[in-house]
């Protein structure tokens, strides 16, 4: 059975599966334990759960919108019975905390382990499914790059930002305006979910953000963009967009092809994570070598 240690952190996770040594993430977990919100010891394994306020929806809806975050040490990613016992305790846990505390909570469920899943398909709890997230890497390979004539991409500096600030908030808007994420599919938020991802678009594009910023040029005109962010292993893509009336360019597969590039220059994996059914940008990925290591359900619940 493969035994894994888990915490709900990208850059963290990549890079314990891509050396397959979960240590790292168990010895924090193991140093950490008592700063979560709860966990318990059984077994030898750790198992938990904290809970974080989502301040941008909090702050559209003027009440207390949570994420659940749960973190494994050492347990089996396939099914053992004193496990799912255990997770199961765990939830019980999770959902007296919940009818205490009256918010709209977001857990995400890591796919891969089973007992997770299993225990959770035994709540009697009224729950919208939101679909879920797939995160992708590679490591340690540079790729052709993809220009087409005409493109010229580059890490743009604070004060191109600046300058072209309302361009790139203009056709992220119109980009986002096909696009149907978890807030989407939830009938609380998704009369407010345009207004919850342009606050989100805001936020990357602040000249106070620390997020870098991959800017495709085509002529003298910023066509696409892909913000950054990387610790000392990992490069990972947060937020992009594609002006509609350039898309038949490449840029989107162009701007990855340079990010894949800049992160092997300095070593670094690079990573990037879309919703389960984005097949297009998925596709676009796996053409320039991408493989995906991690997926998580959002399963939103209304204890307001």
């Amino acid at each position: 059975m493969a035994k894994i240690s888990y915490i709900d952190n990208d850059l963290k996770y990549v890079r314990a599966f891509i050396s397959r040594d979960y240590s790292g993430i168990a010895d924090e977990i193991q140093r950490t334990k008592d700063e979560i919100s709860y966990s318990f010891e059984s077994g030898g394994k750790i198992y938990g759960y904290n809970i974080t306020k989502n301040s941008l929806l909090s702050e559209v809806y003027q009440t207390d919108f949570l994420v659940v975050h749960f973190c494994f040490r050492d347990i089996e990613t396939l099914h053992d019975p004193e496990q799912e016992s255990c997770i199961s305790r765990l939830l019980d846990h999770l959902v007296a905390e919940m009818d205490q505390k009256k918010a709209y909570y977001n857990l995400k469920l890591p796919a891969n382990v089973v007992d997770l899943i299993r225990a959770y398909n035994h709540l009697d709890q009224p729950f919208i499914f939101c679909g879920g997230t797939v995160e992708q890497y590679i490591y340690n390979k540079a790729v052709p790059d993809s220009n087409k004539n005409g493109l010229h991409i580059f890490m743009a500096d604070k004060a191109y930002v600046a300058a072209h600030h309302e361009e790139l908030l203009e056709m992220t808007y119109r980009s986002f305006e096909t696009y149907q994420g978890q807030y989407h599919l939830s009938y609380v938020t998704g009369d407010m979910a345009g207004d919850i991802y342009k606050k989100w678009i805001q936020g990357s594009l602040t000249p106070e953000s620390t997020d870098k910023v991959i800017v495709a040029e085509y002529g003298d005109i910023p066509i696409g963009f892909v913000t950054i962010i990387e610790d000392d292993f990992s490069v990972e893509g947060i937020l992009s967009a594609v002006s509609s009336e350039h898309r038949q360019y490449g840029a989107y597969k162009a701007m990855i092809a340079y990010i894949i590039n800049y992160a092997h220059s300095i070593g670094k994996s690079f990573i990037t994570g879309t919703q389960f059914d984005n097949f297009i940008v998925q596709g676009a990925w796996n053409s320039l070598g991408l493989k995906p290591f991690y997926s998580f359900y959002n399963i939103h619940i209304d204890k307001r």
